[in-house]
């Protein structure tokens, strides 16, 4: 089901939210991502992506966490107190730890933004035939 980034709008302008919590593989991909990051930065709520499944779902949302601005907006800002933060299962998760040839791992509290062409991650081509249905 595909949420429409009009929808958050009516949550986020009725107060009924504090942290929005897209998923871009539902509400639209990055450009609905954005559109909802700037109607919730206009009243003041925080917003991380819903990042919870596979590796490339959590590529996407690597992606989507490095465009948002530090917040409070401040001249001298206190790391990792306003930085945006990412949701991040480290439990065993064969769709997310076998179907990339990269990993992802926690360090220091940060995982890195991949940063080769496109998501930045090569999907396993046998992981994906283990998973397809036949």
């Amino acid at each position: 089901m595909r949420i429409h980034p009009l929808r958050f709008r009516d949550l986020i302008a009725g107060g009924c939210v504090d942290i929005a919590q897209p998923d871009l593989a539902v509400c639209g991909g990055f450009t609905a991502f954005c559109d909802i990051r700037t109607l919730a930065s206009a009243y003041g709520v925080r917003i991380l992506p819903h990042v919870w499944g596979s590796g490339i779902a959590l590529a996407a949302g690597l992606h989507a966490v490095a465009t948002i601005p530090l917040t409070p907006h401040t001249a001298n800002p206190v790391p990792l107190l306003n930085e945006p933060v990412l949701e991040f299962d480290r439990k065993h998760n064969p769709m997310r730890d076998e179907l990339l040839e990269e990993t992802f791992t926690l360090t220091n509290g940060r995982v890195a933004v991949p940063d080769k062409p496109g998501l930045g991650v090569t999907v396993r081509d046998d992981t994906l035939k283990r998973f397809s249905a036949s």
